[in-house]
This record gives C-alpha cells, sequence and structure tokens, in this order.
C-alpha cells in the first residue's frame, strides 16, 4: 500500500487529486496539508512513501519544503506537482531533491497513478 500526502494551497484541487485517485487501491491518501510548515508538523506524526508537492504555496513554498523533507526524511519520495511547469520550475525541484515533477496542464488520471506507483518503489 502506498501512503500518499497531497500538499497544495488549492482546496479544490486536493479534493480533485482525491476523487481521481479514491478508487485505485493501492494508493492511500493519509493526509492533506496546504502549505510547507503544515508538511513539516504532518511528518513528524506520519511519514508517507510519497509526497504530491505544489510549488507555490503561502508561509514555506514546495522548493524549500522538498529540500527541508528530503534532509530529515531522505526516504520520502517527493513529486513535484506544479501549473508552473517551466524549465526553471522543473530544474528547482530538481535541485531541491525531488524525484520527479508532473504539470497540472497536461497531467491525467493514469499518468499520476503510474508516476505515484513508480516513485513508491524507487
Amino acid at each position: 500500500m502506498i501512503k500518499l500526502l497531497i500538499v497544495d494551497d488549492n482546496a479544490v484541487l486536493r479534493q480533485s487529486i482525491k476523487t481521481t485517485l479514491k478508487c485505485e487501491n493501492s494508493i492511500k491518501i493519509v493526509g492533506e496539508c496546504r502549505n510547507g510548515k503544515e508538511v513539516i508538523s504532518f511528518l513528524e506524526n506520519m511519514q508517507p512513501n510519497v509526497i504530491l508537492m505544489d510549488y507555490h504555496m503561502p508561509i514555506l513554498d514546495g522548493i524549500e519544503t522538498t529540500r527541508l523533507v528530503k534532509m530529515k526524511f531522505p526516504k520520502i519520495k517527493i513529486i513535484g506537482f506544479s501549473c508552473d511547469d517551466s524549465l526553471h520550475s522543473q530544474n528547482a525541484f530538481k535541485q531541491s531533491g525531488a524525484d520527479y515533477f508532473l504539470s497540472k496542464f497536461v497531467t491525467d488520471r493514469i499518468t499520476l497513478i503510474k508516476v505515484i506507483t513508480l516513485n513508491s518503489k524507487r
């Protein structure tokens, strides 16, 4: 069972991802956070296999949160997931330690499930 944490400041998008993945028996959504500060607190009690991480969020953005998570919990896989799919953003996620990057604009259900599953096994 893949334990997934969804991190995005947009409540509608978080709900959409949960709805998209609810029928996927191999993925269990163990939580959701609105910003990076919530992620750090969440990980003190629960450690997912994979985090789906937005870039632009208030308080602590996805890049800095990825750095912090990877320093403290290097085994957790992080998938950058952003509307900002510029090369700059993709490189920022990569340099911060993210394991993969997906664009919110072009990712469909099948791709999302495939990337979460593959990254959980790395």
